[in-house]
């Protein structure tokens, strides 16, 4: 009697692995985010796909803004360092 493999070797489909490269890389594409945001979100929210396609898509929200944004002294628009997000991630600094 053979073995069979999808028992032997679940998928955690409701699981994001930070480990894979490839797999942080698919997610960002889905969800419009870096994959240095994703691995930011793993370390934050942990690794439960549901909970982090919410995260994402509240990132992605935060620095998308439909108002526009104020002129600054040099004529330039403000960007997201204006906005207390952390540069370096995109994500919001507390």
């Amino acid at each position: 009697m053979t073995a069979d493999a999808a028992k032997l070797y679940p998928r955690h489909r409701d699981r994001i692995s930070g480990s894979e490269d490839y797999i942080v890389a698919h997610f960002a594409r889905q969800n419009g985010i870096t994959p240095a945001q994703v691995h930011q979100l793993i370390k934050r929210y942990g690794s439960n796909r549901a909970k982090l396609v919410a995260a994402a898509k509240e990132l992605r929200t935060s620095l998308r803004s439909d108002v526009p944004k104020p002129l600054l002294g040099s004529g330039r628009r403000a960007g997201r360092l204006s906005a207390g997000v952390d540069a370096r991630n995109g994500l919001e600094t507390r």
